[in-house]
């Protein structure tokens, strides 16, 4: 390990062959439900049977337009659900799956403090992250050119972005629970619940009279609630998602370096 940063290089080569498939698997999804714009377009009257509570609630109201049909597909249901399974089950497997294995032990063996490791390990997430962004971000802007979209390309950099922000806060968060505990099957299960549940609370909260404050408690809020796709780059946004993956690293971090790691 005599690199600078050893346990960044180690992780990022790790994740070479995974972050290819995954890349692969998510430009496929993107130019399949991208492509369909058309076809959903010379649809548009058969979509006022959903009914408009749901359509609402799943950012369905506006699938006729180039930007509408984004948020409602690869931006606000498809992108998102993608990018927080590989945040996540990386993040898990950054500290609380080492943990259990017993190759931490043999990092922290090393003249290596347990925060460093931890912020080595985000560094090798957020480049996986950043990686799947700039491609969604760039496959997007291309197909929606070719198919007349209308959405201008900045805007579509700006819900790319915002979504990758959202991947890399729960991503964290995974991190950092696994930090905190050691435990595997727990990080997993408690970060889903937390990305489900906000996921759920946005969309309920959004078709409740009195309840929209509600939304502004969840990290999707954050990212799609503020419609980049029509309105581009929404700095409070980008500054809170940052934020609350800053804490929740911090908090991690502190709780690792404290805790008896498990034998």
């Amino acid at each position: 390990m005599s690199t600078e940063l050893p346990v960044f290089g180690k992780a990022v080569r790790d994740q070479r062959r995974g972050l290819l498939l995954w890349g692969l698997g998510v430009a496929l999804v993107t130019a399949i439900y991208t492509s369909s714009y058309s076809q959903v377009k010379n649809q548009a009257d058969s979509l006022d049977s959903i009914p408009s509570g749901m359509a609402g609630a799943m950012n369905f109201d506006d699938l006729a337009s180039g930007a509408g049909f984004l948020e409602g597909t690869v931006f606000g249901l498809l992108g998102p659900l993608l990018l927080l399974i590989f945040a996540i089950s990386t993040g898990t497997r950054a500290v609380a799956a080492q943990e259990q294995s017993g190759v931490l032990d043999l990092y922290l063996a090393y003249p290596i403090t347990r925060r460093r490791l931890g912020i080595e390990r985000f560094g090798a997430l957020f480049v996986a992250v950043l990686a799947l962004t700039v491609l969604i971000g760039l496959e997007v802007t291309a197909l929606a050119s070719s198919l007349d979209m209308n959405v201008p390309s900045g805007h579509i950099i700006a819900g790319a972005v915002q979504l990758g922000l959202l991947a890399l806060f729960f991503g964290a968060l995974a991190l950092s629970i696994g930090a905190f505990t050691g435990s595997r099957p727990f990080t997993l299960g408690a970060t889903s619940a937390v990305a489900v549940g906000t996921y759920v609370l946005n969309a309920i909260a959004s078709q409740i009279d009195g309840a929209h404050f509600l939304q502004r408690i969840t990290p999707f809020y954050w990212a799609q609630g503020t419609h980049p796709l029509r309105e581009g780059f929404d700095g409070l946004g980008v500054i809170i998602l940052l934020a609350a993956t800053a804490v929740a690293l911090v908090v991690g971090m502190r709780a690792f370096a404290r805790r008896d790691i498990n034998a």
